[in-house]
């Protein structure tokens, strides 16, 4: 191949001064480019190259038989002889790209890195054999895999924006060497004490990367299945995508994001580069890609995505270097900056390696985080999404385990298909567990999946079962003796989860279930087996829930009654013969009697005389009850906590026909915190009860807290409107501001208030504010505002005597002994009040008592500090 003559310019140059060679060279790239790699170029690596440079014509391809011919020809001579094989060498190739590239290849593979950089330096060439193409054709993976997070725990299909819809984790860092030892645990054959972690908690994932906080470059990563942790790993992945940016912080040059589950032949984090990171036209080769990760070691981070998930042939193979073992127990690579994410039970082999890791767990999302999360996830109805967070708010259970990634994930899914959750909340625990078990068995034909799951559930339900009915207690944590068959398979898909914990000098492996709750649909799978297998053994073990357990066995019993209807009507039969509060007991087989979707078994309920509905559960099973009992309730009296999405229900409810013959029903309504016309729909779901008498039963007591929408003219507004549609209306306040409180008041006078509750308002010197609705008031609630003995005064003034007061609660706050001899002597002369609350305020419980029983004998005290007649 014929190359223009550049050599006497440049002899004359190096001959003037060679220290600016590299200057000329830059002066002829673009005719390099063109026409391949010149002479000038040759001659230069022969001055450099040695007595390495048979090694190298062999690695370019030349035979033993030419090598000696050029010896030969020009014997003596190594940099002639260098010289001419480049020569004969160069005249071999077909393009000049190919002239780059090989022989930068064949000199890193020689070990000559040193000369392919002066020869990028000198003439700005690129190509396989550079860092830049390295990290260039990782970033083109990271476009591919790292820009999406999933958008359903099961359909691999199923992607969103990570930038839209990424939520950072609650992630706490546990402090080496402090530990606590307050939480107990009964295990069979004795109580211990557990040795927990003091952590402190990330304030983000940036925190991860700040080695001030972290103080190692080995962090261990630890959480339950569907915590978080790998889309955490995919946002870390994601956030080196810009070329232009300084990946984490600046601190490293390269990134390397490993998906452990996906090693299945090899544990060699070079072989997955080449499977999974590099294009498979890649020119790079193990070799080259090994000296890259060597020269920038201690500015490479490697991220190991899911240790747990590696089989552990694969894990413990001797082949390849650069395997995952070496690199986490610090054999290779010693430098580099390892992030290992596990789930818990394999933290230890982990650490066993190498104790010098910085321990993070990952607690899935703050309670704010997972209200945003829900709130990205249904974002074509703002109402939607708060209705699911409202939802949250009065349901426990859902609340404490919607933190859990995946399981706020599925909450949202279900919500947007359906506008709510299911009535029977088995069927969603039946789909938390199928989503949890899919995600380790993705393959799986449906029908081999519930059969594969059931027999893992039926063989970790003894112990649940167990665990709940314990006759020293309910447990929660147990030891992998108490678990049968299928133990591995249950851990493998999430369904029970393994520590170790210290316990003094000891240790302790303990094992336990994602939350409570699956623990006890796991345990009634395996009651309601029992009943199918042999119903004396049902029976016997129902006998142990009784009056003093029944209501702590709400979530085992409800899963019993929606997975078998014999198994609830044998429930529902040995509720009716508890002896207990009739309410409790009473809401509770509503519950079953939903759960259960058998009409047929409404027989079974008994006709109660009070009903109290505290949240959306206990709506839908009496809405539920309405429809399918037929005696009509008579004198029953009805207390009901309704909120924006609840509305619907309400209505259902005081249309009713077995309503009508009510005794009284007094419905709470919670203001959402968001600003729309709510009030408007209350107001016509109150004017369904069109009877005057009906609305005689009703009273109604709307609730503003603490972040509820509020707008002094609207509300009001309402208030005036309302009070013509209900009996009885009341205003609760919780924890607002004093200008809120006394600007509505103010705006309500004239309206009829029955009802007045403010908590935690400072309304010290301001009673007298109260005069003006004082009048009206059945009930006057006041506590936790900081009222002191003055006050006393201003309250007696605003109640004369013969005033139809009934309640009147002043808990949290402060009195001396006179001030409440005052204030009690003063209620002598209220003939209606029934109920009177002292609680916490500053004297001793039995003073408080012989004040009041001597100045109020028709008031006996029914629990500390509350009194009420008989």
């Amino acid at each position: 191949m014929a190359t223009p003559n550049f050599q006497f310019t440049y002899g004359q140059a190096v001959e003037q001064s060679k220290k600016h060679w590299s200057f000329f060279f830059t002066l002829f790239i673009d005719l390099c480019l063109l026409a391949g790699i010149t002479e000038p170029v040759l001659r230069k690596i022969s001055e450099r190259l040695g007595s390495e440079w048979r090694k190298l014509a062999t690695h370019l391809g030349l035979s033993a038989a030419e090598i000696n011919h050029i010896m030969m020809d020009d014997p003596g001579q190594t940099e002639n002889q260098i010289f001419n094989m480049l020569v004969k060498w160069r005249r071999q190739q077909s393009t000049s790209t190919d002239q780059r590239d090989v022989l930068c290849t064949a000199l890193m593979q020689i070990g000559r890195r040193d000369i392919v950089e002066d020869l990028i330096e000198i003439t700005g060439l690129q190509g396989p054999y550079t860092f830049a193409y390295l990290h260039q054709q990782i970033i083109d993976n990271y476009k591919q895999t790292a820009t999406t997070i999933p958008g359903h725990p099961t359909l691999q299909t199923c992607n969103v924006d990570i930038d839209e819809f990424f939520i950072p984790l609650h992630l706490g860092k546990n402090i080496p060497g402090k530990t606590t030892s307050e939480k107990s645990v009964t295990l069979p054959e004795r109580k211990i004490f557990l040795d927990e972690a003091q952590h402190i908690i990330l304030k983000s994932v940036d925190d991860l990367f700040n080695q001030e906080i972290v103080k190692e470059i080995n962090i261990l990563l630890s959480g339950g299945a569907g915590t978080g942790k790998s889309t955490l790993l995919v946002k870390i992945a994601n956030s080196c995508i810009a070329l232009g940016s300084k990946p984490l912080h600046g601190r490293f040059d390269l990134v390397l994001w490993i998906k452990l589950r996906q090693m299945q032949q090899s544990s060699c984090v070079l072989d997955y580069i080449f499977d999974q990171i590099l294009a498979c036209n890649t020119k790079l080769t193990k070799h080259i890609v090994k000296g890259f990760i060597d020269d920038h070691e201690s500015r490479t981070a490697l991220l190991f995505d899911g240790f747990d998930e590696i089989p552990s042939h694969v894990l413990e193979s001797e082949k390849g270097v650069y395997r995952v073992q070496d690199i986490l127990h610090k054999r290779v690579l010693t430098k580099s900056f390892v992030l290992v994410t596990t789930r818990p039970h394999r933290k230890q082999y982990i650490l066993r390696g190498h104790p010098n890791y910085a321990h993070v767990q990952t607690f899935g999302f703050t309670p704010h985080d997972r209200d945003q999360y829900i709130r990205l996830n249904l974002p074509d109805d703002a109402d939607m999404g708060e209705a699911l967070i409202s939802h949250l708010k009065v349901n426990a259970n859902l609340r404490e385990m919607a933190v859990v990634p995946i399981i706020s994930q599925m909450l949202c899914l279900v919500w947007k298909n359906q506008k709510s959750l299911p009535d029977r909340i088995t069927e969603l625990y039946e789909e938390f567990a199928v989503a949890l078990f899919k995600r380790r068995n993705k393959d799986m034909s449906d029908k081999q999946v519930m059969s594969d799951m059931m027999s893992i559930i039926d063989s970790l339900g003894p112990v649940a079962l167990q665990g709940l009915l314990d006759s020293k207690g309910e447990r929660l944590l147990f030891k992998e003796s108490e678990f049968q068959s299928d133990f591995d398979e249950g851990r493998a898909v999430g369904f029970v989860q393994g520590e170790k914990f210290q316990c003094g000098p000891g240790e302790e492996v303990l094992f336990s279930f994602p939350h409570k709750s699956i623990q006890e649909y796991f345990a009634a799978c395996h009651l309601v087996k029992l009943l199918d297998d042999d119903e004396n053994n049902f029976c016997h073990q129902l006998k142990q829930i009784g009056e003093g357990n029944v209501l702590a066995m709400e979530y085992l019993l409800r899963f019993c009654c929606g997975r078998s209807r014999q198994a609830a009507g044998l429930i529902l039969d040995h509720i009716r013969e508890m002896q207990g509060d009739e309410r409790e007991l009473q809401g509770l087989a509503r519950l079953l009697f939903l759960e259960s979707g058998s009409e047929e078994l409404a027989a079974k309920l008994v006709r109660p005389t009070k009903v109290r509905c505290k949240s959306n559960k206990d709506l839908k099973s009496l809405s539920y009850c309405l429809q399918h009992v037929t005696p009509p309730l008579e004198g029953t009296k009805f207390r009901m906590h309704v909120r924006k999405q609840e509305l619907t229900l309400l209505r259902g409810i005081l249309l009713s026909d077995s309503m009508e013959p009510a005794k009284l029903i007094v419905v709470h309504y919670h203001l959402s915190e968001q600003e729309d016309e709510e009030l408007s729909v209350l107001e016509e779901t109150l004017g369904v009860m069109v009877d005057e008498q009906c609305r005689a039963r009703l009273h109604t007591v709307v609730h503003i807290e603490e972040k509820s929408w509020f707008d002094v003219g609207r509300v009001s507004h309402s208030f005036f409107r309302m009070q013509e549609q209900t009996g009885r209306l009341g205003l609760a306040m919780i924890q607002r501001s004093l200008d809120e409180v006394f600007g509505l008041l103010k705006a309500l006078k004239g309206c009829r208030l029955s009802y007045l509750i403010l908590y935690g308002t400072d309304l010290h010197a301001r009673m007298g504010d109260v005069s003006h609705i004082s009048s009206s008031l059945i009930t006057l609630q006041l506590p936790a505002c900081r009222l002191v003995n003055d006050d006393v005064t201003d309250m007696i003034s605003i109640l004369p005597a013969r005033h139809g007061l009934e309640l009147l609660d002043l808990d949290d706050n402060a009195f001396s002994l006179d001030a409440v001899r005052a204030l009690t002597h003063h209620l002598r002369g209220l003939p209606k009040l029934y109920r009177l609350r002292l609680h916490n305020i500053g004297l001793d419980d039995e003073l408080i008592r012989q004040v009041v029983s001597q100045d109020l004998p028709r008031l006996k005290e029914t629990a500390e500090g509350y009194f009420r007649a008989k």
